[in-house]
């Protein structure tokens, strides 16, 4: 089914063609996943690049992990509200801006509700996540699939299956729509350190079960990345490069 992944980012190439086999129908919503091994014999990669891959595609929505069970492509939402959504950007170039006005009117409550019901475990993987988004910035590797995971945990401590699907949804639509603007984002020297401190002040604010203060941080990271985006929308890289050192100083005399 599947063929030999030669690719720099080997885990991108099995998550596209998953993806693929999913749209042309040789996987259908309930099959259950071949095995780690079967899948890292059938893609020539080792087994650590297909667990990356499987949890890429869990946090997309496409396939749910049950551990000790195996992982099962999972039945896409229905709701209509969601395809339209979807086809809205894809057909009318939807303004990346109105799209993270969405973003911030579901993230800023996600944030809330984690604070409220976080367990234990998903304490673990928001720590997980910003130590491995830690490691990154450290090392000046681009953070954005880390910042992703460390997003997609805050929603499952939300713990809304409904919030859980529409997030998703919002954010393939990102990644998928406007991946380079993404990308320019975290090319900026600073710029990945400021969203890495800013999770966590978020991270500290669910563990202190405050809702209140989850929910200001989350809001005030949110609208930092809206504004970094208005900066390159409007005033192009040069403009994005000094943001970090900018907004860092308004805030610290703000605070």
């Amino acid at each position: 089914m599947f063929r030999p992944v030669k690719t720099k980012k080997v885990y991108e190439e099995i998550v596209q063609q998953i993806k693929l086999s999913i749209e042309e129908g040789k996987l259908k919503p309930g099959d259950k996943m071949l095995s780690e091994r079967e899948l890292s014999e059938q893609f020539d990669v080792s087994r650590a690049s297909v667990r990356e891959a499987l949890s890429a595609l869990e946090m997309m929505g496409i396939i749910s992990i049950y551990p000790g069970e195996g992982s099962y492509v999972r039945h896409l939402p229905s709701e209509s509200m969601l395809k339209t959504l979807v086809s809205s950007v894809q057909t009318e170039s939807i303004d990346v801006l109105y799209l993270l006005e969405l973003r911030k009117i579901i993230e800023v409550e996600i944030a809330a509700l984690a604070a409220l019901r976080a367990t234990e475990e998903d304490i673990n993987d928001l720590q997980q996540a910003l130590s491995e988004m830690h490691k990154e910035v450290a090392a000046g590797v681009l953070a954005d699939d880390i910042d992703a995971k460390f997003h997609y945990s805050l929603v499952r401590a939300a713990h809304n299956p409904l919030l859980l699907q529409i997030a998703q949804t919002v954010s393939q639509l990102l990644s998928n729509n406007y991946r380079s603007i993404r990308l320019a984002l975290f090319l900026v020297p600073g710029m990945s350190k400021m969203f890495y401190e800013a999770h966590v002040e978020i991270l500290e604010a669910v563990c202190a079960k405050n809702c209140e203060l989850a929910r200001k941080k989350m809001h005030m990271h949110l609208n930092a990345i809206e504004e970094a985006i208005r900066w390159y929308k409007y005033g192009g890289e040069e403009a994005l490069k000094i943001f970090p050192k900018i907004y860092n100083a308004r805030n610290s005399n703000i605070y």
